[in-house]
C-alpha cells in the first residue's frame, strides 16, 4: 500500500473508531447494568408492591424471577392464579367475577411441562389458592411435548436466594458483540435523543447511566409506571400490578392475511408443532392436569383449561387444511372427551373471531392483547354453568 492511500485508511480507521468508541463504552455500561442483574429485579418487585404501578424489569425475555417474587407477595391476598406463557399475559383481574381476585403468573416462553409443576407447588403450598387458569396452547406446541412435569420450588427463600446469588459474567466477546449490534446501538441513539429532549439533560444522563431506574410518571391512563431496565422507558411497557402484560411498545396487526399464509405453511412453528405427534396431546400431562383439579374440586375451586385465542380466521384455515385439519380436530376431540370424562372445565377460544376479537387486538398470530381477553371471558362467564356460588357471572358482578 503506498503511502498516500496508507494514510488515507489510518484516518478512515481512526475516524470510524472515534465515531463508534462511545456508542461502544455507552453500550457497554447499559449492558454491564442490566445483563443478569438481579438486584434491579428485586427493586422493581418491590416498588410494584408498595405503588401497585406498571414496571418494566430486565429482562422481559427472563420473567420468571421477577414474577415469582411477585406472585409470592400477592399470595396472602388472592385466591386465583393464572399459568401459562406470554400467551396467557394479556389476561387481567378485570376478565374475571369480583369473587376471584387472581395473579397472572405467566412468564415468557413458559410451556406446559413448566406450568403443571408450578401449579402443583401452589396447590400444595397455598391452600387459599382455589383456581387455577391454565393455557393448553396447540400452536406452540406445548400440549404435544414429551416427558413429565418437572417439580418446582417457588417459595420464597429460593427466590430470594436467587436475586443474590452472584451472576455468571457474560464473556466480554459476547457483550462487545451485543454492545455493536443494530438493536443496541438503535435504543442508544433513542436513549441520547430522550436525553437531548428532556428539560434536564444531566438529570436524564443520570437516569439512564447511574441510577437503578427510572423516575416515576404517569401512564396514559393515571397509573403510575417506573422502568428499571434502559429500554422502552416511559411507555409504560411491562406488568400490570395483577401480573398482565401492557405490550404497550409492541405494534398490533393490521393485516391479518400474510401472517396467517406464513403460518400455513411447511416451515411455519405452527405446522411442524400439529404434526409432533399427529394432534395427541401428551397424555401425562393430561393426567396431571386431572389431579390437579380433583384436589382444587375438594379446595372448593377447580381447575380451568382453555386454548387460547389465535388470530381472526387463522384455525378455521387450520382446521380447513386438507392436512392439518384432521390433525387438529383430533387434538380439540382428545382434549374435549378428557374434560367431560374429568369434569375439567374447559373452553377453547381458538378462533377469537367467534369473541368478536380483531386483527388489532393480537401483536401476531398467537399473542391476544387485554381488549380481546376480556370479550372471550365475559362471554365465557355468561355461558358456563356456575360450579360454585361463590362464583357470580359477570352479568350479576363484573368488574369494569
Amino acid at each position: 500500500m503506498k503511502s498516500p492511500h496508507k494514510r488515507f485508511f489510518w484516518v478512515l480507521m481512526i475516524s470510524f473508531g472515534g465515531m463508534l468508541m462511545p456508542i461502544f463504552v455507552l453500550n457497554l455500561i447499559l449492558l454491564n447494568d442490566t445483563l443478569g442483574n438481579t438486584h434491579k429485579v428485586l427493586l422493581a418487585s418491590q416498588w410494584q408492591q408498595q405503588t401497585h404501578g406498571v414496571t418494566y424489569a430486565p429482562t422481559l425475555s427472563d420473567t420468571h424471577l421477577f414474577k415469582t417474587l411477585r406472585l409470592n407477595d400477592r399470595l396472602p391476598e388472592i385466591n386465583t392464579v393464572v399459568f401459562g406463557s406470554s400467551t396467557a399475559l394479556g389476561i387481567t383481574e378485570q376478565d374475571f367475577p369480583d369473587t376471584l381476585h387472581l395473579y397472572n403468573y405467566a412468564q415468557t416462553g413458559n410451556p406446559l411441562s413448566a406450568v403443571i409443576g408450578e401449579a402443583d407447588y401452589i396447590q400444595q403450598h397455598a391452600s387459599n389458592i382455589k383456581w387455577l387458569i391454565i393455557p393448553m396452547d396447540w400452536s406452540l406446541g406445548f400440549i404435544y411435548q414429551s416427558g413429565s412435569p418437572p417439580d418446582a420450588d417457588l417459595s420464597m427463600e429460593t427466590t430470594m436466594r436467587q436475586t443474590q446469588a452472584v451472576q455468571r459474567p457474560v464473556p466480554l466477546i459476547d457483550r462487545m458483540r451485543d454492545a455493536l449490534s443494530y438493536p443496541r446501538i438503535s435504543s442508544l441513539f433513542e436513549i441520547l435523543s430522550q436525553i437531548r429532549r428532556a428539560d434536564d439533560r444531566m438529570a436524564a444522563f443520570r437516569g439512564y447511566f447511574m441510577q437503578d431506574g427510572s423516575n416515576d410518571y404517569r401512564c396514559t391512563d393515571g397509573t403510575l409506571g417506573k422502568d428499571f431496565d434502559t429500554i422502552h422507558r416511559g411507555t409504560c411497557t411491562g406488568f400490570r400490578f395483577d401480573g398482565s402484560a401492557t405490550f404497550a411498545n409492541s405494534a398490533r396487526v393490521n393485516n391479518a392475511s400474510p401472517l396467517i399464509s406464513a403460518a400455513l405453511s411447511s416451515n411455519s412453528q405452527y405446522y411442524k408443532n400439529l404434526l409432533l405427534t399427529d394432534g395427541l396431546p401428551n397424555p401425562i400431562f393430561l393426567q396431571r392436569i386431572n389431579e390437579l383439579n380433583k384436589r382444587a374440586m375438594k379446595n372448593g375451586g377447580g381447575v380451568i383449561v382453555f386454548m387460547p385465542p389465535l388470530l381472526p380466521g387463522m384455525e378455521a384455515e387450520f382446521l380447513r387444511h386438507p392436512q392439518l385439519g384432521a390433525v387438529l380436530q383430533k387434538t380439540k376431540q382428545t382434549l374435549q372427551k378428557w374434560s367431560k370424562e374429568n369434569e375439567v372445565i374447559l373452553f377453547d377460544a381458538g378462533q377469537s373471531e367467534r369473541y368478536d376479537c380483531h386483527d388489532d387486538e393480537f401483536l401476531d398470530q398467537h399473542h391476544a392483547t387485554a381488549t380481546c381477553y376480556n370479550k372471550i371471558f365475559h362471554q365465557f362467564w355468561l355461558n358456563m354453568p356456575n360450579p360454585d356460588k361463590t362464583i357470580t357471572p359477570f352479568s350479576a358482578g363484573k368488574k369494569q
